[in-house]
């Protein structure tokens, strides 16, 4: 199977219980005759919107914005006053929703889960992207693998925290917190950490050719230098060069006209002997 299509598989199997969620919990603030009109409604047009950006990420930063709404309407203190009546059968339904009452906690948690993931899932198949035009294949999937891994596992041990604290009279949801950002961050260490020994580094670099400019690499031996032509933004978002270094190099700086400013490290990934590293212009 191809990564492309692995990846596509990876984002509807993440934004899938998103959408569904999100359906379910608008369709119960609704009259029973017309839940299934609405549930509908924002099943077909969150899938529309993943399948026609392909973006995992914004169907969930959408979904968590929606889901935020009814508390919103809930903690108003405008709406009370403007329209009492209105505010009156809105916060029942509301309270009355398992989905913002007792299920309200867990869901939140659920998609902040999930908006992580699309985060790793998105950065594995820029990765992969990258390192195939460099000839390495499958890389990002095997990396994603790692940390996705190391990631669910804190999300269940967090989720259980977070379950026994219900339960039990001591109060420690306090931890949970904590406990998700010490997980984050060691999955984040564990899908970036570059190990191995190597011998020779293929060093790329992407920038935007729009006003040209040039690409300085430099190292103890010296400097490198890569014009970029301006009119290759005709053509291209990006322009990408590639060189081979015996060494680390000690900064790449990105030089239009008077300004030079210094490019951080993007990927890093040791494969065999080999020690790749991708520079990228942000902004």
């Amino acid at each position: 199977m191809k990564p492309r299509t692995i990846f596509t598989i990876l984002k509807l199997i993440i934004a899938l219980p998103v959408i569904v969620l999100l359906a379910l919990a608008y369709s119960s603030l609704f009259p029973a005759g017309n839940w299934y009109v609405v549930f509908a409604s924002i099943i077909l047009i969150l899938l529309g919107m993943l399948l026609s950006t392909g973006s995992a990420g914004r169907v969930i930063s959408l979904a968590m914005v929606l889901y935020t709404v009814p508390y919103a309407i809930g903690a108003s203190q405008f709406l009370p006053i403007a329209f009492p009546e209105t505010y009156r059968q809105t916060g029942e339904r509301i309270l009355t929703s398992p989905y913002f009452s007792n299920l309200g906690l867990p869901s939140l948690f659920l998609l902040m889960g999930l908006s992580l993931m699309t985060d790793y899932v998105k950065g594995a198949e820029e990765w992969e992207k990258v390192l195939a035009g460099l000839g390495k294949k499958r890389v990002g999937l095997k990396t994603l693998a790692s940390s996705l891994t190391v990631l669910v596992m804190a999300f269940i041990l967090s989720w259980g925290l977070l379950s026994l604290g219900e339960r039990l009279p001591l109060r420690i949801e306090g931890i949970v917190l904590p406990v998700i950002l010490f997980a984050v961050g060691m999955a984040v260490a564990y899908g970036s950490i570059v190990s191995g020994k190597y011998k020779k580094i293929v060093l790329a670099v992407e920038v935007k050719p729009q006003g040209g400019g040039e690409v300085i690499v430099q190292t103890k031996e010296g400097e490198k230098r890569f014009p970029i032509s301006p009119s290759a933004a005709f053509e291209w978002e990006m322009v990408r060069f590639e060189t081979e270094l015996m060494e680390r190099p000690l900064c790449v700086f990105l030089r239009r006209g008077e300004r030079r400013k210094r490019l951080a490290p993007l990927i890093e990934n040791v494969d065999g002997e080999t020690l790749f590293l991708l520079y990228r212009e942000e902004g």
